[in-house]
């Protein structure tokens, strides 16, 4: 069907200034990787009352499938929860970041403003590694880092946000390249210009990980790396894909010898006590004895002390209300756990983070609507509408910021709300296409 056309079998055609302003708000969420800041909010609140005026002002509104319906559906009920507990409970609890999880309400909006300049991706993609390269260079610390000191990668709050950051742009822009070396070869210039930058960033970022010092983040790119040398492998005509993975991995090995020392110094007593911790409960007592007696050691660091602080009191609050959770309760109650002193309420682990405000209940909803927009991203790129490498980019992302919240919040952060947006935003308007493809 002609993309001219206002039915739903196309997307209504956007002039230049209407694209020019939709493209630079994508652009603001997109920048929460970069920038650490608030931006995305309101770039987002922008988009949504965009979408829902050009919306409505469709002569053919495109309606939402099952999928939109289940975000909404998630949305109310826990808008409707939090709502009642705050009216209902005496002293109104919100703890930070609750309102969360009411984020799905517009994520079938965001999706439609996604919808409404598909087009210009591409653009918007290469503008925003541009300004990746850039941010990442003026952020580089590279004397620092080499004298082992603890530096803050791109401009974030702390360097975890910081590796974490680096860690997606990383993997994206090594897709964004294999895109250019193989479906998209017949553009020259964004070849090129892919070709130039995206080594550049992939290194800036690889010094932003080491230098930050973030052992979940080393091992969370861990078990990423070979699923990327594979994909290369596997993308790549087999004389340019061998020599360049294997000279990846020898300056990769190369690069971990020559800091040996650092890397011992930085997470070697960690994994001592983590290893003592495991062995304790693997023979001689209950893994919750073993914990506490790791708590209690001298030996073991400060920070994974209080993490295991922090675990051992989402899980007691999770198992007295496994199901559905404590909703915005658990705040009012976190002061009679074991470590209530721990200092803050800030789980460093997104999954518990989940399980002590809504449950398995929500846990499984979360997941299911997860594997639903992964769903569609596939079905995108089986049909051609996206291509391939977007969609390995996408699952790949995900699954390096799904182990990286094992052992932080960053679902809870700028980038981790951001992420949120785009991926459903993205997986939302793949079935807009798909639908517009039938028509």
């Amino acid at each position: 069907m002609n993309d001219q056309t206002h039915s739903f079998g196309a997307a209504p055609i956007l002039d230049r200034q209407w694209a020019f302003i939709i493209g630079g708000l994508w652009l603001v969420v997109m920048s929460a990787s970069l920038i650490e800041s608030y931006a995305y909010r309101y770039a987002g609140v922008l988009l949504l009352i965009l979408s829902l005026i050009s919306y409505l002002r469709s002569s053919s509104r495109p309606s939402i499938d099952w999928r939109g319906w289940l975000c909404l559906a998630w949305g109310t009920y826990a808008l409707l929860r939090f709502s009642l507990q705050f009216a209902l409970l005496s002293d109104h609890p919100v703890g930070d970041r609750d309102l969360l999880f009411l984020m799905p309400l517009v994520f079938p909006s965001l999706a439609y403003a996604l919808f409404l300049c598909w087009s210009h991706l591409e653009r918007l993609i290469a503008v925003y590694f541009g300004f990746a390269l850039i941010v990442l260079l003026w952020g580089a610390r590279i004397t620092e880092v080499a004298a082992g000191k603890t530096v803050i990668p791109l401009i974030q709050h702390n360097q975890i946000h910081g590796a974490v950051c680096c860690g997606m742009i990383f993997i994206g822009a090594v897709f964004w390249l294999l895109y250019y070396l193989t479906e998209g070869a017949d553009r020259r210039t964004m070849r090129l210009y892919a070709s130039v930058l995206s080594p550049l960033i992939c290194l800036l970022c690889l010094i932003g990980i080491y230098g930050a010092k973030s052992k979940g983040v080393w091992l969370s790119l861990l078990p990423v790396l070979p699923i990327l040398a594979f994909l290369a492998l596997r993308s790549l005509k087999q004389r340019l894909a061998v020599p360049l993975v294997l000279t990846s991995l020898a300056l990769l090995a190369a690069g971990a010898y020559a800091v040996r020392d650092n890397i011992d110094h930085t997470a070697g007593a960690t994994v001592t006590a983590a290893l003592a911790m495991f062995k304790d409960a693997g023979t001689i007592e209950p893994i919750g004895q073993a914990v506490s007696r790791s708590i209690e050691s001298g030996s073991t660091p400060l920070a994974m002390s209080e993490r295991l602080q922090l675990w051992s009191n989402a899980w007691e609050l999770f198992s007295a209300a496994p199901i559905f959770g404590w909703g915005t309760e658990w705040l009012t109650r976190w002061p009679h756990t074991r470590y209530p002193n721990v200092g803050y309420t800030f789980m460093h682990n997104g999954y518990l983070e989940i399980l002590i405000r809504h449950g398995i209940f929500g846990a499984v909803v979360l997941g299911a609507m997860l594997a639903c927009f992964c769903a569609s991203v596939w079905r995108a790129a089986n049909r051609g509408i996206i291509p391939r490498h977007a969609m390995y980019a996408y699952f790949l992302i995900l699954f390096f910021f799904s182990l990286t919240i094992l052992s932080n919040s960053n679902n809870r952060l700028a980038s981790g709300e951001s992420l949120s947006i785009l991926t459903a935003a993205f997986a939302l308007a793949c079935e807009l296409r798909i639908r517009r493809q039938a028509a």
